[in-house]
């Protein structure tokens, strides 16, 4: 009786973590669906605390959510919240504070990009 016992705890803790992930899984993929990502070329960034100086600036846009710059690419990604209104306008003008020059903006949500054009 005791191996039944044991074998009816270890399945009931199995389908406990199974259904935790499954909970999860579900709740990062609404998430995911409802992301706003502007990715932004910037020229002059040169080292770390350029890096810094410009998520600094960017972190200041309404909305902003997440922002992490590249170094290497030359280029920031910025997450918006859903309900974020942020134009073109808005993130050149932050990098320029930053003391840097904007490039492309590409614009992405649910997978798909469009650039900078289609968002003025």
């Amino acid at each position: 009786q005791s191996t039944g016992g044991s074998l009816r705890q270890a399945t009931v803790s199995t389908l406990a973590v199974l259904a935790l992930l499954a909970s999860s899984a579900a709740v990062a993929g609404d998430t995911g669906s409802a992301r706003h990502e502007a990715v932004v070329a910037v020229k002059g960034l040169a080292c770390p605390f350029c890096v810094y100086g410009l998520e600094k600036q960017l972190k200041k846009l309404p909305g902003a959510k997440q922002v992490s710059v590249d170094l290497g690419k030359g280029q920031a990604v910025i997450v918006f919240a859903e309900d974020a209104k942020v134009t073109d306008a808005q993130i050149e003008k932050a990098v320029r504070r930053a003391g840097f020059s904007p490039g492309k903006i590409e614009w992405r949500s649910g997978g798909s990009t469009t650039g900078s054009a289609d968002k003025k």
